[in-house]
């Protein structure tokens, strides 16, 4: 008869490790328990236990310390790691460790039943010479957060800065694409080369090609670096072939270069615009072949209590005041739904240390900074929404200095209409779908058809907090 796997729980929460042990104990397996750092080192030194499942903070000690030591004594023994206070750093100190699993709490029992049968199945994981995940030089308040989503990007992007794969970052304006793909690069193998940067909205389509791929071009620059392209759904029809011919080749134009790793940045749905012939479709296959959607700060509102503190401590030393946002006005912030996501929570916090005297800053006081920015925002010289569109379309036009957009000028301007719009009559419905099919004149069907596809939030509750 077999011998049954045998499974070794760390947990210093009682509740945690007593529904963990039983819900293993349930599938056939033979199930020990730690509440210490030094008891689940002292029973997996001795040689017991085929998997490790430990959470990291005990009060005796942090488990990720112990782990590279462990798995010099135990190199058979797979591990799983579990954190309800993860963050960056513990994604990245999971992923040096070579675990083999990494789960943020809170998470479902089904899920680490299923990574506790894949671990089990397979080889134990060691740190490889050939797998580097590097501290990055600072924390961006773009991948600040505790929240389970935040958790989950945290625990991808370890992931993928141990490779050298192309990646496409998808996330809203305002969250920060630019300061995650540089950590991205800190964090990857190639983080002693150059990282180059350029943002599409800030050039004329005509320069596309030769600004990335001419003679002196960022492509050339960032050769055995990271190239990050923002607003990658803007690239001209020739700088998109260029691009999927470099990326299809897997080398750069001097073979005894190496190419640049491509991170791409976008706030669109890109299948979308393949479908609609605006984005080649072997282009987009290339760069998803790793994708980090970063949620936007309304999916994640537990964060902006610690955006906040962070914001706070870095504007005390701009301005050399002592400075502290209050609970309540923590809990109000919360009730907002934040369209500009982390920038417009930092240009706010900033406004306030310009405007506010206060020591404390007071739901009060963000109300009445908030209220007045809108009242000045909702200040046109035009007489209607189509003068308004037409004053910045001229804008537009005009940045291009007599160069010509790029095809499919028509369908970007209506897509980018069209997903405000009808997040605005959701935000004004509570998220009855019905109610806003009607108000914007729309089938309901065909409502819930471009909800999907302009990646719109269908949740009520995420339109009942901040409207």
């Amino acid at each position: 008869m077999p011998r049954l796997p045998q499974i070794i729980v760390a947990d210093d929460d009682k509740t945690v490790r007593t529904v963990i042990v039983h819900a293993l104990t349930k599938q056939g397996y033979q199930v020990g328990a730690a509440t210490t750092a030094a008891g689940m080192w002292d029973i997996a030194t001795s040689g017991r236990g085929t998997l490790l499942i430990t959470d990291v903070g005990f009060p005796d000690g942090d488990a990720l310390e112990l782990l590279p030591r462990l798995q010099e004594r135990r190199p058979d023994l797979s591990i799983i790691v579990m954190s309800a206070r993860a963050n960056l750093l513990t994604a990245i100190k999971t992923q040096q460790s070579g675990v083999f699993d990494y789960l943020p709490k809170p998470f479902e029992l089904k899920q680490l039943i299923a990574v506790v049968e894949q671990a089990l199945s397979e080889q134990p994981n060691m740190p490889s010479a050939d797998v580097t995940v590097n501290m990055p030089a600072s924390i961006s308040p773009a991948l600040m957060g505790k929240s389970p989503t935040m958790q989950n990007t945290f625990k991808l992007l370890a992931r993928l800065s141990s490779q050298s794969v192309p990646v496409l970052i998808k996330a809203e304006t305002g969250s920060g694409k630019p300061l995650i793909a540089r950590t991205l690069h800190e964090m990857g193998q190639a983080s002693h080369h150059v990282f180059e940067t350029v943002s599409l909205s800030q050039l004329p389509a005509t320069a596309h090609d030769e600004i990335l791929f001419g003679a002196e071009g960022l492509y050339h620059k960032s050769e055995g670096g990271s190239l990050f392209i923002n607003g990658i759904e803007g690239l001209s029809s020739e700088a998109q072939m260029s691009l999927a011919r470099r990326m299809e080749s897997g080398r750069a134009p001097d073979d005894e270069k190496k190419a640049p790793r491509i991170i791409a940045g976008t706030h669109l749905d890109l299948k979308l615009l393949v479908d609609q012939g605006l984005f080649r479709e072997d282009l987009f296959f290339d760069l998803s072949v790793g994708v980090l959607k970063v949620p936007p700060l309304r999916d994640r509102l537990e964060d902006i209590g610690q955006l906040a503190s962070h914001f706070c401590e870095q504007f005390n030393q701009e301005f050399d005041t002592q400075r502290q946002v209050s609970a309540d006005a923590v809990g109000y912030l919360q009730s907002y739904h934040w369209p500009g996501n982390v920038r417009e929570l930092e240009n706010l916090i900033r406004r306030m240390f310009i405007s506010n005297n206060d020591t404390t800053l007071s739901p009060d006081s963000f109300s009445h900074e908030m209220n007045a920015s809108q009242a000045q925002a909702d200040v046109r010289p035009t007489n209607s929404l189509g003068d308004d569109a037409g004053h910045h379309i001229k804008r537009y036009f005009a940045a291009l200095k007599g160069e010509a957009p790029a095809a499919g000028l028509h369908k970007r301007i209506v897509s980018e209409v069209e997903r405000p719009l009808i997040e605005a009559a959701l935000y004004f419905t509570k998220g009855n779908q019905i109610k806003a099919a009607h108000i914007l004149g729309l089938n309901r069907n065909t409502l819930r058809k471009k909800i999907r596809d302009l990646n719109i939030s269908s949740r009520r509750a995420d339109y009942r907090a901040g409207g």
